[in-house]
Protein backbone atom coordinates (compact mmCIF):
# COMPACT_ATOMS: atom_id res chain seq x y z
CA UNK A 1 0.00 0.00 0.00
CA UNK A 2 1.33 3.56 -0.88
CA UNK A 3 0.76 6.42 1.15
CA UNK A 4 1.42 9.89 0.15
CA UNK A 5 3.08 11.93 3.13
CA UNK A 6 4.04 15.26 1.82
CA UNK A 7 5.74 17.33 -0.94
CA UNK A 8 9.12 19.16 -0.59
CA UNK A 9 11.11 21.51 -3.06
CA UNK A 10 14.91 20.34 -3.89
CA UNK A 11 18.04 22.44 -4.13
CA UNK A 12 16.99 22.24 -7.76
CA UNK A 13 13.72 23.93 -7.56
CA UNK A 14 12.08 20.55 -8.21
CA UNK A 15 9.03 19.06 -6.71
CA UNK A 16 9.64 15.62 -4.77
CA UNK A 17 6.80 14.01 -3.94
CA UNK A 18 7.32 11.64 -0.51
CA UNK A 19 5.19 8.83 0.02
CA UNK A 20 5.88 5.15 2.04
CA UNK A 21 5.11 2.03 0.46
CA UNK A 22 4.04 -0.24 3.32
CA UNK A 23 5.10 -4.03 2.36
CA UNK A 24 3.35 -6.04 0.71
CA UNK A 25 2.57 -4.60 -2.53
CA UNK A 26 1.88 -5.63 -5.70
CA UNK A 27 2.17 -2.19 -7.08
CA UNK A 28 5.37 -0.91 -6.83
CA UNK A 29 7.01 -4.62 -6.05
CA UNK A 30 8.91 -4.59 -9.42
CA UNK A 31 10.02 -1.04 -9.26
CA UNK A 32 11.86 -1.47 -5.45
CA UNK A 33 13.08 -4.94 -6.38
CA UNK A 34 14.90 -2.85 -9.03
CA UNK A 35 15.41 0.02 -7.61
CA UNK A 36 17.07 -1.55 -4.89
CA UNK A 37 18.57 -4.48 -6.90
CA UNK A 38 22.11 -3.44 -6.54
CA UNK A 39 21.71 -4.87 -2.59
CA UNK A 40 23.85 -8.10 -1.88
CA UNK A 41 22.96 -11.73 -0.69
CA UNK A 42 20.37 -11.78 2.39
CA UNK A 43 19.54 -8.31 1.75
CA UNK A 44 18.28 -8.89 -1.38
CA UNK A 45 16.47 -12.09 0.01
CA UNK A 46 14.26 -9.85 2.35
CA UNK A 47 13.60 -7.24 -0.38
CA UNK A 48 12.16 -9.58 -2.92
CA UNK A 49 10.28 -12.03 -0.39
CA UNK A 50 8.52 -8.94 1.07
CA UNK A 51 7.46 -6.95 -1.69
CA UNK A 52 5.20 -10.07 -2.60
CA UNK A 53 4.22 -11.92 0.84
CA UNK A 54 3.99 -10.98 4.38
CA UNK A 55 7.20 -11.82 6.38
CA UNK A 56 5.28 -13.16 9.80
CA UNK A 57 4.57 -9.87 11.68
CA UNK A 58 7.61 -8.07 10.25
CA UNK A 59 6.69 -4.65 8.89
CA UNK A 60 8.83 -3.52 6.40
CA UNK A 61 8.40 0.25 5.07
CA UNK A 62 10.31 2.07 1.88
CA UNK A 63 10.28 5.46 2.08
CA UNK A 64 10.29 6.43 -1.29
CA UNK A 65 10.93 10.58 -2.96
CA UNK A 66 9.38 10.58 -6.53
CA UNK A 67 9.92 13.17 -9.15
CA UNK A 68 8.51 12.96 -12.32
CA UNK A 69 6.58 10.09 -11.62
CA UNK A 70 9.82 7.90 -10.95
CA UNK A 71 11.67 6.57 -7.47
CA UNK A 72 14.68 8.56 -6.87
CA UNK A 73 15.44 8.18 -3.06
CA UNK A 74 14.98 5.01 -1.12
CA UNK A 75 14.64 4.75 3.00
CA UNK A 76 13.59 1.31 4.40
CA UNK A 77 12.83 0.49 7.90
CA UNK A 78 11.65 -2.83 9.43
CA UNK A 79 9.73 -3.35 12.18
CA UNK A 80 7.48 -4.70 14.93
CA UNK A 81 6.25 -3.11 18.47
CA UNK A 82 7.73 0.33 18.11
CA UNK A 83 11.33 -1.01 17.02
CA UNK A 84 12.82 -0.80 13.86
CA UNK A 85 16.13 -0.65 11.79
CA UNK A 86 16.65 1.83 9.20
CA UNK A 87 18.63 1.09 6.29
CA UNK A 88 18.94 0.81 2.56
CA UNK A 89 19.07 4.44 2.09
CA UNK A 90 20.10 5.06 -1.92
CA UNK A 91 19.88 8.01 -3.84
CA UNK A 92 20.06 7.45 -7.71
CA UNK A 93 23.68 8.92 -8.85
CA UNK A 94 22.18 11.81 -10.62
CA UNK A 95 20.13 13.13 -8.08
CA UNK A 96 22.81 13.35 -5.34
CA UNK A 97 23.34 16.27 -3.35
CA UNK A 98 20.04 17.65 -3.77
CA UNK A 99 18.43 17.34 -0.47
CA UNK A 100 16.55 14.15 -1.66
CA UNK A 101 17.81 12.02 0.75
CA UNK A 102 17.45 14.41 3.93
CA UNK A 103 13.99 15.45 2.92
CA UNK A 104 12.60 11.63 3.15
CA UNK A 105 14.12 10.99 6.30
CA UNK A 106 12.81 13.98 8.41
CA UNK A 107 9.25 13.03 6.84
CA UNK A 108 10.53 9.10 7.69
CA UNK A 109 11.33 9.91 11.17
CA UNK A 110 8.07 12.02 11.86
CA UNK A 111 6.02 9.15 10.69
CA UNK A 112 7.85 6.46 12.54
CA UNK A 113 7.41 8.72 15.64
CA UNK A 114 3.77 9.52 14.76
CA UNK A 115 2.91 5.48 14.48
CA UNK A 116 4.47 4.93 18.42
CA UNK A 117 7.87 4.31 17.37
CA UNK A 118 10.44 3.77 20.44
CA UNK A 119 13.80 3.02 18.93
CA UNK A 120 15.59 3.08 15.47
CA UNK A 121 18.74 1.39 14.71
CA UNK A 122 21.36 1.49 11.95
CA UNK A 123 24.99 0.89 10.39
CA UNK A 124 27.02 3.47 8.93
CA UNK A 125 30.76 4.21 8.78
CA UNK A 126 32.09 6.21 11.75
CA UNK A 127 32.52 10.07 11.46
CA UNK A 128 31.14 9.50 7.61
CA UNK A 129 29.19 12.18 5.61
CA UNK A 130 26.04 9.75 6.66
CA UNK A 131 27.05 9.49 9.89
CA UNK A 132 26.58 12.95 10.45
CA UNK A 133 23.53 13.30 8.66
CA UNK A 134 21.80 10.61 10.62
CA UNK A 135 23.38 12.74 14.16
CA UNK A 136 21.48 15.76 12.76
CA UNK A 137 18.45 13.12 13.52
CA UNK A 138 19.10 12.41 16.61
CA UNK A 139 20.90 9.21 16.04
CA UNK A 140 24.09 8.61 17.88
CA UNK A 141 27.10 5.82 18.52
CA UNK A 142 25.87 2.91 20.52
CA UNK A 143 29.60 2.54 21.66
CA UNK A 144 32.24 5.21 21.14
CA UNK A 145 33.52 5.29 17.71
CA UNK A 146 30.65 3.13 16.39
CA UNK A 147 28.83 3.43 13.20
CA UNK A 148 26.42 1.58 14.94
CA UNK A 149 23.93 4.51 15.59
CA UNK A 150 20.48 4.07 18.02
CA UNK A 151 17.60 6.70 18.10
CA UNK A 152 15.38 6.60 20.80
CA UNK A 153 12.21 8.46 21.05
CA UNK A 154 11.45 8.42 24.60
CA UNK A 155 13.52 8.91 27.49
CA UNK A 156 15.09 5.84 29.30
CA UNK A 157 14.31 3.71 26.50
CA UNK A 158 16.65 0.34 27.68
CA UNK A 159 15.32 0.61 31.66
CA UNK A 160 11.68 0.40 30.40
CA UNK A 161 11.68 -1.44 27.68
CA UNK A 162 13.98 -4.60 29.41
CA UNK A 163 12.13 -3.71 32.86
CA UNK A 164 11.93 -7.53 34.64
CA UNK A 165 8.75 -9.53 33.39
CA UNK A 166 7.59 -12.85 33.10
CA UNK A 167 8.99 -14.86 29.85
CA UNK A 168 8.32 -17.19 27.46
CA UNK A 169 10.54 -19.06 25.15
CA UNK A 170 9.50 -18.75 21.44
CA UNK A 171 11.13 -19.66 17.67
CA UNK A 172 12.50 -17.08 15.33
CA UNK A 173 10.67 -15.49 13.53
CA UNK A 174 10.93 -12.67 11.47
CA UNK A 175 9.46 -10.08 13.25
CA UNK A 176 11.87 -10.63 15.91
CA UNK A 177 14.93 -9.07 13.83
CA UNK A 178 14.43 -5.30 15.42
CA UNK A 179 13.77 -7.07 18.71
CA UNK A 180 17.06 -9.06 18.64
CA UNK A 181 19.06 -5.78 17.10
CA UNK A 182 17.96 -4.18 20.51
CA UNK A 183 19.24 -7.06 22.75
CA UNK A 184 22.58 -7.75 20.68
CA UNK A 185 23.32 -3.63 20.33
CA UNK A 186 23.53 -3.89 24.84
CA UNK A 187 26.57 -2.17 25.84
CA UNK A 188 26.07 -4.05 29.33
CA UNK A 189 26.35 -7.47 30.09
CA UNK A 190 28.31 -10.63 28.40
CA UNK A 191 31.03 -9.84 26.27
CA UNK A 192 31.27 -13.46 24.78
CA UNK A 193 27.54 -13.86 23.60
CA UNK A 194 26.80 -15.78 20.21
CA UNK A 195 30.55 -17.54 19.58
CA UNK A 196 28.68 -19.08 16.63
CA UNK A 197 27.18 -15.81 14.42
CA UNK A 198 30.30 -14.03 15.75
CA UNK A 199 28.57 -11.97 18.29
CA UNK A 200 31.03 -10.05 21.19
CA UNK A 201 30.06 -7.26 22.42
CA UNK A 202 27.43 -4.49 21.10
CA UNK A 203 27.23 -5.67 18.03
CA UNK A 204 24.53 -4.66 15.14
CA UNK A 205 22.33 -7.61 14.19
CA UNK A 206 20.89 -6.24 11.08
CA UNK A 207 22.91 -8.42 8.46
CA UNK A 208 23.37 -10.78 10.93
CA UNK A 209 19.78 -11.93 11.44
CA UNK A 210 19.41 -12.13 8.17
CA UNK A 211 22.07 -14.84 7.64
CA UNK A 212 20.99 -16.28 10.81
CA UNK A 213 17.29 -16.37 9.46
CA UNK A 214 18.42 -17.91 5.80
CA UNK A 215 20.53 -20.61 7.47
CA UNK A 216 17.62 -21.56 9.94
CA UNK A 217 15.24 -21.79 7.06
CA UNK A 218 17.49 -24.31 5.13
CA UNK A 219 18.52 -26.07 8.07
CA UNK A 220 22.34 -26.40 7.05
CA UNK A 221 23.80 -24.54 9.94
CA UNK A 222 21.63 -24.83 13.30
CA UNK A 223 20.67 -28.05 15.16
CA UNK A 224 18.58 -25.48 17.36
CA UNK A 225 17.40 -22.03 18.30
CA UNK A 226 15.03 -20.28 20.51
CA UNK A 227 14.60 -16.84 21.88
CA UNK A 228 13.45 -15.56 25.70
CA UNK A 229 10.70 -12.74 25.44
CA UNK A 230 9.29 -11.23 27.91
CA UNK A 231 5.35 -10.12 28.72
CA UNK A 232 6.14 -6.69 26.81
CA UNK A 233 7.22 -8.31 23.79
CA UNK A 234 10.93 -7.45 24.20
CA UNK A 235 13.36 -10.08 22.96
CA UNK A 236 15.50 -10.47 26.00
CA UNK A 237 17.75 -13.53 25.56
CA UNK A 238 18.73 -16.23 22.37
CA UNK A 239 19.74 -19.93 22.39
CA UNK A 240 21.35 -22.03 19.03
CA UNK A 241 23.01 -25.48 19.16
CA UNK A 242 25.20 -25.83 16.35
CA UNK A 243 27.56 -28.84 15.26
CA UNK A 244 31.25 -28.32 16.74
CA UNK A 245 32.62 -29.01 13.06
CA UNK A 246 36.03 -30.66 14.55
CA UNK A 247 33.86 -33.46 16.30
CA UNK A 248 30.72 -33.78 14.56
CA UNK A 249 28.43 -35.57 15.16
CA UNK A 250 29.89 -36.49 18.85
CA UNK A 251 29.81 -32.61 19.90
CA UNK A 252 27.82 -30.13 19.62
CA UNK A 253 28.01 -26.41 20.53
CA UNK A 254 25.31 -24.43 22.88
CA UNK A 255 25.61 -20.83 22.66
CA UNK A 256 23.22 -18.24 24.40
CA UNK A 257 23.17 -14.91 25.45
CA UNK A 258 20.15 -13.10 27.94
CA UNK A 259 19.54 -9.67 28.98
CA UNK A 260 21.18 -8.52 32.60
CA UNK A 261 18.16 -8.42 34.20
CA UNK A 262 16.70 -12.03 33.14
CA UNK A 263 19.48 -14.15 34.54
CA UNK A 264 17.71 -15.69 36.50
CA UNK A 265 14.89 -16.63 34.12
CA UNK A 266 17.41 -18.41 31.64
CA UNK A 267 16.12 -21.79 32.49
CA UNK A 268 12.86 -21.80 30.31
CA UNK A 269 15.08 -20.45 27.39
CA UNK A 270 17.85 -23.31 28.25
CA UNK A 271 14.78 -26.42 28.66
CA UNK A 272 13.30 -24.93 25.49
CA UNK A 273 16.42 -25.60 22.93
CA UNK A 274 16.27 -29.42 22.18
CA UNK A 275 19.69 -30.65 22.64
CA UNK A 276 21.22 -33.44 20.74
CA UNK A 277 21.82 -36.93 21.79
CA UNK A 278 25.54 -36.01 21.82
CA UNK A 279 28.16 -34.40 24.42
CA UNK A 280 27.06 -30.56 24.02
CA UNK A 281 30.05 -27.84 25.48
CA UNK A 282 28.91 -24.38 25.96
CA UNK A 283 31.81 -21.11 26.19
CA UNK A 284 31.34 -18.59 29.38
CA UNK A 285 33.50 -15.89 29.97
CA UNK A 286 35.14 -15.97 33.38
CA UNK A 287 32.85 -13.05 34.97
CA UNK A 288 29.78 -14.39 33.97
CA UNK A 289 28.27 -15.99 36.90
CA UNK A 290 24.64 -15.40 36.05
CA UNK A 291 25.23 -17.89 32.42
CA UNK A 292 27.29 -20.25 34.70
CA UNK A 293 24.56 -20.60 37.11
CA UNK A 294 21.89 -21.13 34.69
CA UNK A 295 23.91 -24.39 33.21
CA UNK A 296 24.68 -25.55 36.47
CA UNK A 297 21.26 -25.83 36.71
CA UNK A 298 20.43 -27.43 33.42
CA UNK A 299 22.94 -29.73 34.85
CA UNK A 300 26.07 -28.80 32.91
CA UNK A 301 29.76 -28.46 34.55
CA UNK A 302 32.63 -26.94 34.12
CA UNK A 303 35.14 -28.86 32.52
CA UNK A 304 37.98 -27.17 31.57
CA UNK A 305 39.70 -23.41 31.93
CA UNK A 306 41.06 -20.95 28.74
CA UNK A 307 43.36 -18.45 30.24
CA UNK A 308 43.47 -15.02 28.57
CA UNK A 309 41.33 -16.68 25.84
CA UNK A 310 39.63 -13.64 24.36
CA UNK A 311 40.33 -10.10 24.53
CA UNK A 312 37.34 -7.79 25.72
CA UNK A 313 37.45 -4.65 26.74
CA UNK A 314 40.95 -4.33 26.74
CA UNK A 315 41.93 -6.98 28.49
CA UNK A 316 42.18 -11.07 28.50
CA UNK A 317 39.84 -13.12 29.84
CA UNK A 318 39.67 -16.79 30.82
CA UNK A 319 36.75 -18.99 28.88
CA UNK A 320 35.26 -21.78 30.77
CA UNK A 321 33.76 -24.62 28.84
CA UNK A 322 31.05 -26.25 30.39
CA UNK A 323 29.82 -29.82 29.37
CA UNK A 324 26.77 -31.72 29.11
Amino acid sequence: MYNRLAETTLKTGEVMEVGVISAPDDVYAEEIKKFLGHKPGNFKWHIERCVTESLDALGTHFYVGIVDGKIITNIMTVEHLGIGILGHVFTTPEQRRKGACKGVMAHQMDDFRARGGQALYLGTGYDSHPYHIYSSFGFKSVFPESGFMEYYAIEDFDNQYFAPGEVHSKCVEWHDWPQMTALTGLVDGDYLRIVAGGIYGPTNFESGFLQFKHDLETGETYYDAKLLASSSGAIVGMGVITWDRRWRPHTAVLDFFVHPNFWESSTVLLSAINLPDAKVQCYVEGASEGKANALEEAGFHCEATLKNQIQGDGQGMDVLIFAR
